[in-house]
């Protein structure tokens, strides 16, 4: 799944940010790099420095790359993580700084009807809609059968996101094995199919789609 766009402070200056870090009671913890982070509980993570990984663990115990989050992210159970047959974790993909924000003082009416109070509110609304839309993304890579179409239907995406044929994949094979559900090794099978077929050309992380397909089409 795709980072979303906005960010928790998007609208919100400097200083109106040092103050609103007080007014709500926030914290910053440092993770190290392969910490496991557990999901936090009625409260709003924003990650300021780093990178970390939103990991779904299955019922069955099948693990799931399920959004990747760089500064601006935002996560937390209150954000729509409750599934019956899973469960939530993050990792650290880096050393990450992360403000912590009890999810009721960004709710809750302020004493002070500061302006930028309202944009934080409002921004958390549009976050929301942008998971569920890269929600529906992912689920749309996920439900296609075969490891091809998987890999065709994400790298379409990212090339109308990028508006070219050329990007570079936002995390490592290995991970990108997780993200779609697949086996490893298939997946690298696959990978070389590809590229034997003509349709793309992968340097390590670099993909360039070619061929008569226009990936990146604006969908």
């Amino acid at each position: 799944m795709e980072s979303v766009a906005t960010s928790l402070f998007d609208g919100v200056s400097p200083s109106e940010y040092a103050a609103m870090k007080t007014c709500f009671k926030a914290q910053v913890k440092t993770h190290r790099k392969g910490e496991e982070v557990p999901m936090p509980a009625a409260r709003v993570g924003v990650v300021q420095r780093g990178a970390l990984s939103l990991i779904k663990t299955d019922i069955d115990g099948t693990r799931t790359i399920f959004e990747q989050l760089g500064k601006g992210g935002v996560f937390g159970d209150m954000l729509g993580y409750a599934w019956a047959d899973a469960s939530f974790f993050l990792t650290a993909d880096e050393d990450s700084d992360v403000l912590y924000i009890d999810y009721e003082h960004i709710v809750k009416r302020c004493p002070n009807a500061c302006t930028h109070h309202s944009t934080v509110v409002a921004n958390l609304v549009r976050l929301m809609s942008e998971k569920t839309q890269a929600l529906s993304e992912h689920l749309e890579i996920l439900t296609r059968r075969t490891t091809r179409e998987k890999l065709l239907a994400y790298f379409s995406l990212l090339a109308a996101k990028n508006r070219s044929s050329y990007f570079t994949l936002p995390f490592s094979q290995t991970r990108l094995a997780d993200y779609i559900c697949v086996d490893r090794s298939a997946m690298a099978r696959e990978l070389r199919r590809l590229s034997d077929e003509g349709v793309l050309e992968l340097d390590r992380r670099n993909v360039k789609l070619i061929g008569s397909r226009n990936f990146f089409q604006k969908r």
